[in-house]
């Protein structure tokens, strides 16, 4: 698993033991218990999934996806925003027509061309891109929203290419991994419900419950400097 999956990995591991803490808490022949004891079982075939992954670097295509599908939704979000004052501002990002793989990357594709300047470009021909990016980051997503895209877009190639390049079983380890954090991530959908209704009056045990089933974000990606070098911060004084 790569640091994705572990993320999601490691939330299920926090609600496994948050449900063991508060065992006494749910009938054991409750919904609760049912979809604690599932999630007990997701972490187990994680385990041993994970096992037969090759030197553990390969992140589910799975995960990708959920990432890719994130981008897209903030995005498309905020042009709907944006085409309140401005009409017509949202049929440049359309939602994607399904909820596919191949829906997706095609509604990536379409973003990316309308915010990436082309390969080349004079500046003038990057004017218009780095504008209606500004409008987005204006509305507070990251300044490097469209290399995120970019890098989430490209993901999913490599990560199709590198399963093609690997060996059967790794490949099918990490299509289990896949299944098993969607399975994960389907129990932890329940169990917040479940929790949250559970624990409606005690805001301690819900504290405890948010901590434990949040899903930590990843680093902030490393700004790229025009001329593709890396600058090394100064040490304050």
């Amino acid at each position: 698993m790569n640091d994705r999956d572990t993320r999601r990995y490691d939330c299920f591991g926090r609600m496994d033991s948050f449900g063991k803490q508060n065992n006494d808490d749910f009938a054991p022949d409750g919904e609760g218990a049912k979809h604690f004891g599932v999630l007990a079982q997701v972490i187990a075939g994680l385990d041993k999934a994970k096992a037969g992954q090759q030197g553990g670097g390969v992140t589910s295509k799975a995960v990708l996806i959920d990432a890719l599908r994130l981008d897209i939704q903030n995005i498309a979000r905020t042009s709907r925003a944006i085409d309140q004052d401005e009409p017509g501002f949202a049929d440049q990002f359309p939602s994607p027509a399904s909820p596919s793989e191949n829906a997706l990357l095609t509604t990536a594709d379409v973003y990316l061309s309308e915010l990436e300047p082309p390969s080349g470009a004079t500046k003038a021909a990057k004017a218009a891109p780095n504008a209606l990016a500004a409008k987005f980051i204006a509305h507070e997503l990251p300044d490097d929203f469209v290399q995120n895209l970019r890098d989430d877009r490209d993901a999913i190639a490599e990560a199709q290419d590198t399963q093609q390049a690997g060996d059967q079983s790794g490949v099918e380890s990490t299509a289990t991994v896949g299944r098993l954090i969607r399975d994960g991530m389907k129990e932890r959908t329940y169990l917040d419900a479940i929790v949250r209704n559970k624990y409606a009056r005690n805001p301690d045990k819900l504290a405890a419950w948010e901590s434990a089933s949040r899903i930590e974000r990843a680093p902030q990606r490393e700004k790229k400097p025009a001329g593709g070098t890396t600058s090394t911060p100064k040490p304050n004084p």
